[in-house]
């Protein structure tokens, strides 16, 4: 049986099946395949004390009289303990650590703040890098590849609302963007571009009974006009939650080239129900010029 301990022999002993059994094989260090391995070879002469290797893990382990564990050698180290950011940690045993990011600073990283990485160039080494020195991903790259291109059309987003215009008698369209804040301002004139679309938002309940068309005629339908539709998609009522009209501005939207400007010179903004809203504010789909053609760095303006 494995820890019969020490046994002296002398030339000449004999040495039988017992004593072999006893102090030579319960005592080696036994090599198998693996755990299957040894459990088909041992049965249940399982004894305290015996050590074996398994070959398809590297592991050494010795039965401790009910199960086989694995041998930890002796060292200096007499605890582990987790630091910021991580759990596990122990004085005794297998110690595992283990990554705890709930129990981290929340923080605004900066561009020189460093993040460890696994480097697939050189066998998954671990090295650090800056936040400015991230890559960004090649999905990313192709949608910026595709803006520039032109293959994309970018959305600016326009705020409308309706107040009175300051005489107490008319009321007109305000709009804001960006930082814009308050009442916005009154039938502005804005520079606008090919490629783009404009969407106008007319949720504000404001707008409720005012909604906002287009035409090439200033004051629409109240001076013979009609409203203007290409590449225009409405959606809901005016002064709901989600309206809005968008306009897209393509080669189709400002037509032909002519000898001073486009087909399409511009497009005025006014409400169907009420005239004078949308004063003289309007898109100037191609600036006035004698020149005469059409660029894709076209300029529309609202004004």
């Amino acid at each position: 049986m494995a820890g019969a301990g020490w046994k002296s022999y002398s030339t000449g002993d004999l040495i039988d099946a017992t004593t072999f059994q006893t102090f030579v094989q319960d005592q080696v260090i036994q090599v198998y395949a693996d755990s299957s391995a040894r459990d088909t070879a041992l049965g249940t002469n399982d004894a305290e004390g015996m050590f074996c290797f398994l070959k398809d893990s590297n592991t050494l382990q010795f039965y401790d009289g009910s199960a086989w564990v694995n041998f930890i050698g002796d060292g200096d180290i007499t605890g582990v303990t987790a630091g910021t950011g991580l759990s596990g940690g122990g004085t005794s045993g297998a110690v595992s650590l283990a990554v705890d990011i709930n129990s981290l600073s929340a923080v605004t990283p900066a561009t020189a703040d460093s993040i460890p990485f696994a480097d697939a160039t050189d066998s998954n080494a671990v090295k650090k890098t800056t936040l400015a020195n991230l890559p960004i991903s090649t999905a990313t790259q192709t949608a910026l590849d595709n803006i520039t291109a032109g293959t994309s059309t970018l959305t600016i987003p326009i705020t409308v609302k309706v107040a009175d215009d300051g005489s107490g008698s008319q009321n007109v369209f305000y709009m804001l963007n960006g930082t814009d804040t308050g009442a916005g301002t009154k039938t502005p004139a804005l520079d606008v571009t090919v490629g783009y679309k404009y969407k106008f938002d007319i949720s504000d309940s404001s707008n409720s009974g005012h909604p906002l068309k287009f035409s090439t005629t200033k004051d629409g339908t109240h001076a013979s006009g009609s409203a203007f539709t290409t590449n225009v998609v409405e959606s809901g009522t005016a002064g709901s939650s989600n309206a809005y009209i968008e306009v897209e501005i393509t080669p189709e939207t400002v037509g032909t080239a002519t000898t001073t400007g486009a087909t399409v010179g511009k497009l005025y903004y006014y409400c169907p129900n009420h005239s004078g809203m949308g004063a003289e504010g309007n898109l100037s789909l191609y600036p006035n010029t004698s020149s005469g053609g059409v660029s894709l760095g076209l300029v529309i303006a609202l004004s």
